[in-house]
């Protein structure tokens, strides 16, 4: 019981934008507001691994100056251990892992918790908090309709497909627990009906 008392909480959050995974992030730091961020942008290469550039909040300085920069490697590998050493730094802590569309969510955390043999486990440290998905209403409806446009999206296993806009606009509905669809400033949208209709096509469940 003592060691599962001693775990943190790590909650991850995905939008189809930047500005709509920062609302999110924002919506959870009032709930918790002496949470960790942990945000991730990924950076494709063209071929081999991308950079994985990190940027920390709430971690401490020291912390926050190693994790502050591009790494290039398996992201996988890189966040577990940002995330592990976070949980070294600090007492119980709640992490936001604030996660991009180039990465395909379900597969990466899959793998991101996975006991792996001779490496310490994410889960011994850690218990998961919800998946939380941020929607653009007016973003998410031009990628639904953009499927002849490859871009690259990265999985679990450090690996790359090539996809269109309109596959990973899906994918990140689906693989949330909780998703936000926020109004824009200054009242109703066309847009906002006819997104939330799909989103609730996709994942009735959130």
């Amino acid at each position: 019981m003592g060691s599962r008392l001693s775990k943190g909480l790590l909650s991850v959050v995905t939008g189809n934008t930047p500005g709509v995974r920062g609302l999110v992030v924002d919506h959870l730091l009032r709930a918790s507001p002496r949470a960790a961020v942990l945000a991730v942008s990924i950076q494709d290469r063209g071929s081999g691994y991308p950079v994985v550039q990190r940027f920390t909040s709430g971690a401490g300085t020291q912390l926050r100056e190693n994790l502050t920069r591009g790494a290039t490697g398996d992201p996988v590998v890189i966040l577990r251990q940002d995330l592990l050493a976070i949980r070294r730094a600090m007492t119980r802590p709640h992490v936001i892992l604030a996660l991009p569309q180039e990465l395909d969510v379900l597969p990466l955390l899959v793998e991101l918790w996975r006991p792996r043999i001779g490496v310490s486990s994410l889960g011994d440290h850690y218990d998961p908090g919800p998946v939380l998905a941020g929607v653009d209403p007016a973003s998410f409806t031009a990628d639904l309709g953009c499927v002849h446009r490859a871009v690259p999206l990265w999985d679990g296993s450090g690996g790359v497909t090539p996809t269109t806009p309109a596959a990973i606009a899906a994918r990140q509905v689906e693989s949330a627990d909780a998703l936000i669809v926020p109004m824009p400033t200054g009242g109703d949208s066309p847009w906002v009906p006819g997104a939330a209709a799909l989103i609730g096509h996709l994942n009735p469940h959130a």
